[in-house]
């Protein structure tokens, strides 16, 4: 059974509806680590086949490494303004957030998969790609799961259903940082601040 299977199960039974009205309304979506998971089991993202999906249309698998990782993670912005969680971020970006997960290899079907990944990249959907400290794609354990073209977060075609692999509430603040003692004030805004702030000023103008 794949992580967030069972409550999105539970979810479409018993809110399936009210859920969709809430999407459809334009208020926002935010699923971070298992709530990614739930998202994507209970069909809301990618979002490519309708708001909420008979079936899943990717999955959050186990690792490649097969065991729990936990540490910071370097991801880029990807983004090109669609994203409610990330229109106070510039597309380039790089943010550090922290990983701690055992099932978190985004993927596509095998059969779709380059196909759907050109539809996700056109539709400006990914908005967080796993990088080095350079900012350069790579491998583990700067990828520390596998995920198809690096991909740490994506958000549906309307931008308000937002999910994220990391955890930026884990850097929420300059002390969550692992380098904090070395960058200045530590009461000082973190790299994942950015994330609540942007969906609270499109609530504010919005609602």
């Amino acid at each position: 059974m794949r992580a967030g299977a069972i409550f999105a199960a539970r979810i479409k039974s018993k809110l399936s509806g009210e859920v969709e009205d809430f999407v459809k309304s334009g208020r926002p979506v935010l699923g971070l680590c298992n709530g990614f998971q739930v998202l994507v089991e209970a069909g809301m993202l990618p979002g490519l086949g309708g708001t909420i999906t008979d079936a899943p249309e990717a999955v959050l698998a186990t690792n490649d490494s097969a065991h729990y990782e936990c540490r910071p993670s370097y991801v880029k912005h990807e983004n090109g303004g669609s994203c409610t969680f990330t229109r106070n971020l510039r597309k380039g970006d790089v943010r550090v957030f922290v990983s701690a997960h055992g099932e978190g290899k985004f993927l596509l079907p095998k059969e779709r998969e380059k196909e759907m990944l050109k539809e996700l990249i056109d539709n400006d959907q990914i908005v967080f790609r796993y990088v080095d400290d350079h900012g350069r794609y790579a491998g583990y354990p700067w990828c520390p799961n596998g995920s198809l073209d690096n991909i740490a977060a994506i958000c549906n075609r309307a931008g308000n259903v937002f999910g994220v692999q990391p955890h930026p509430e884990r850097t929420f603040f300059r002390y969550l940082h692992p380098d904090w003692t070395r960058t200045g004030d530590p009461d000082a805004p973190g790299d994942g601040r950015a994330i609540f702030e942007s969906a609270l000023d499109y609530v504010t103008a919005k609602f």
